[in-house]
């Protein structure tokens, strides 16, 4: 596989996840009667810090912020970070690549293009519900037309390097939060585990304990059958990387690998040690670091 495919479906699938997750992030921090008794302003500004566009949007937009400017910012702008930017970069990276993408996939992607137009300005639970709603259909035609080869493993490679950095943007959001306002964290808890959507797993798993500092970092971090969980991605990238590795270009499985086994053997009681934000800084700097490897090894050209 030429490296230039190769980085088109990486990018394909991480500008789909970022759509995704973008969308998501508006969701859970402006859902209706979400109680907050601080600056308001920094909660309209907090998807903007999470997806690192707050200085871009003040230089376009000025320091004015309301639910309504940053929603617009965050989906119809042209900002790099915006759902629109992420969908249509998506969509020429599928375009260069047609020929190894299924029918449905190809249709999935462009689909969600053309219906984007029109569902831009609707209201964000709806304008949420639809874009969730492509990306699931995204991912189902992935898992049940396209076969195991490079292709595939690309495609995941993208989508759950892209899912492991955002849930680490999130967590670390939790500390901005905490300076924000003095509501107690179960708020917090509730409005951050919603926007990787993992509420109703969490409730699941972490039976009789309502979300706190504690048990939603270890249920996020450390999980290991939580789709959205740093372990869990890091797992899944791994078994990419372990397939499409040769003998002669080993490193980004190798970071990988040693990622992974941070994350099966470390516990809250190693955490202590070095401390929530601390920990989240350093696996935030191995992904980027991994990425930078991935990058390196297949998609750079001589």
């Amino acid at each position: 596989m030429l490296s230039r495919t190769a980085s088109n479906l990486y990018w394909m699938a991480r500008y789909f996840e970022r759509a995704e997750s973008t969308a998501r992030l508006l969701g859970a921090c402006f859902q209706p009667g979400l109680p907050f008794d601080g600056d308001i302003n920094k909660l309209y500004e907090l998807p903007l810090e999470i997806q690192g566009a707050l200085a871009e949007y003040k230089e376009k937009q000025g320091d004015a912020v309301s639910v309504e400017k940053v929603c617009n910012f965050l989906i119809k702008s042209d900002s790099i970070a915006s759902i629109k930017s992420c969908l249509s970069a998506a969509r020429e990276n599928a375009r260069s690549e047609r020929s190894r993408l299924s029918t449905e996939v190809w249709e999935a992607i462009n689909q969600t293009w053309i219906e984007f137009k029109d569902i831009q300005n609707k209201p964000l639970i709806t304008f949420t519900d639809w874009i969730k709603q492509r990306v699931f259909v995204f991912q189902g035609t992935i898992n049940t037309t396209m076969p195991s080869s490079l292709t595939r493993y690309f495609i995941r490679l993208g989508t759950f390097l892209e899912r492991a950095d955002q849930t680490l943007r999130v967590l670390e959001a939790k500390g901005m939060l905490s300076e924000l306002s003095n509501q107690s964290d179960y708020y917090h808890w509730h409005m951050l585990l919603r926007s990787v959507s993992s509420y109703e797993a969490y409730q699941e798993s972490v039976v009789g304990e309502s979300p706190s500092k504690d048990s939603v970092f270890e249920f996020l971090v450390f999980h290991s059958s939580l789709p959205r969980s740093v372990r869990y991605c890091i797992e899944k990238i791994e078994y990419m990387l372990n397939a499409i590795s040769s003998q002669d270009n080993q490193t980004p499985l190798k970071v990988a690998s040693k990622m992974l086994v941070k994350l099966k053997y470390d516990n809250m009681d190693d955490i202590v040690e070095v401390g929530q934000e601390k920990y989240i800084q350093t696996l935030q700097e191995e992904v980027l670091k991994l990425g930078s490897k991935i990058h390196a090894g297949y998609f750079k050209t001589v």
